[in-house]
């Protein structure tokens, strides 16, 4: 819930904080997080109260360090908004990917649901590109 960055010099050891500029992600925790190039990727989360969870997806570019939300949290297409899922970086022909694997949240909270895809007690095994 903080625009900074934690950056630790490895060399070093120490800490320092880096401002950020951009639309951070808002206070979510239990997110997926994956990296491509100067970017880290964040998808889905929990806010903490009720049911709020997300299917945004957010980057954050390491040089610039600007976050950017590339995709809103909806329940009206995309993967199920979740948290506790799996994220990787995957390429294909040259073109990057992102590959969002399983999760828990309502499995009521998206329209439709993916075709073949199973759901139970709050998990889901999906499978996003």
């Amino acid at each position: 819930m903080c625009s900074v960055v934690e950056v630790c010099n490895l060399k070093s050891g120490r800490w320092e904080q880096k401002p950020t500029t951009g639309d951070p992600p808002l206070g979510v925790h239990s997110y997926a997080a994956a990296v491509i190039r100067n970017e880290i990727f964040f998808f889905g989360g929990w806010c903490g109260h009720d049911n709020c969870y997300h299917n945004s997806l957010f980057s954050f570019n390491v040089d610039t360090l600007n976050w950017k939300e590339l995709s809103p949290t909806t329940s009206h297409h995309g993967p199920m908004m979740r948290v506790q899922c799996g994220m990787t970086a995957v390429r294909f022909s040259d073109e990057d990917y992102l590959a969002v694997i399983r999760g828990f949240g309502p499995c009521c909270n998206n329209t439709p649901p993916q075709p073949g895809a199973q759901y139970n007690n709050g998990r889901c095994n999906e499978v996003h590109l």
